[in-house]
């Protein structure tokens, strides 16, 4: 047989050929791969993936981006009305401090030399006393959600975290002088001290709780001169001027956080 015809009669997309076999007789040999057009197929398939996967993450990154934002917003709002609270905080706290410095002050004179008016006021100032409570609302929502991973900015953060035990010592140091004001001075000063016109109106402080009211009008001659030279009465106060000293020192070092947190919270905004 003629070999012209059936090499003719082959499909050029089989990309076939013939060889002849030992024993006469013709044999087929398997297609050649296009090995080209795998590789591009190949190529296009695994970038159309990869594409595919780079979108689905910067979508991602954007959504997270927006949570930090919104994240950041809602504290920055709070820590700016923490930082108005505290400052009230700090200026009562000083009037405590400077009034207990005073009553000592009168108390080291003779008798005789103490200002009556002064040392009665100064004596009725003992009895306030009054606590402050800081906003946590986005704060909490920001640690229920676990948004605190979405903030980028590692100092930041880190520092956020840090934030609740800044506030737990100074709140401590508050409630110590509160208790001090509720469970001793108080009790001793209804026992050795005769006020007159007690009445006065509690002040609204919509931050913390009202302190305790002062009682107005003055004492006699004998009480202050029992007050002036009792040594106990004397250490009463002294434990006030030390607390309060304790809460002004806790609430600089809150105030200085506070500050910095509020300083990276608004360039990370701004970027």
């Amino acid at each position: 047989m003629d070999r012209q015809p059936v090499l003719s009669r082959i499909s050029s997309r089989a990309r076939c050929s013939l060889v002849e076999r030992s024993d006469g007789k013709r044999a087929q040999l398997k297609p050649q791969i296009p090995w080209l057009r795998v590789f591009v197929e190949g190529v296009m398939i695994v970038g159309s993936i990869l594409l595919a996967f780079g979108i689905d993450a910067w979508w991602e990154g954007r959504k997270e981006i927006s949570r930090e934002q919104s994240v950041l917003v809602a504290l920055l709002a709070e820590f700016e009305e923490n930082g108005d609270v505290l400052q009230q905080a700090q200026e009562i706290y000083e009037r405590y401090y400077m009034e207990a410095v005073q009553l000592i002050e009168q108390m080291d004179r003779e008798p005789s030399e103490i200002e009556e008016a002064d040392f009665d006021q100064l004596v009725q100032t003992l009895l306030a006393s009054q606590t402050f409570h800081l906003e946590s609302g986005a704060y909490d929502g920001m640690l229920a959600s676990g948004d605190m991973d979405v903030i980028r900015d590692e100092d930041l953060r880190n520092r956020l975290a840090a934030w609740p035990s800044y506030v737990v010592e100074w709140s401590e140091e508050m409630d110590a002088v509160f208790s001090l004001v509720e469970d001793e001075i108080v009790p001793y000063l209804s026992e050795r001290w005769r006020f007159r016109n007690v009445g006065a109106e509690f002040a609204p402080f919509p931050h913390g709780e009202a302190p305790r009211r002062l009682p107005g009008g003055s004492s006699d001659a004998a009480s202050r001169a029992l007050l002036s030279t009792a040594v106990e009465f004397e250490n009463l106060v002294y434990r006030r001027t030390q607390g309060a000293w304790y809460a002004i020192r806790d609430g600089e070092t809150l105030r200085v956080e506070l500050t910095t947190i509020l300083s990276l919270i608004r360039q990370n905004l701004d970027e």
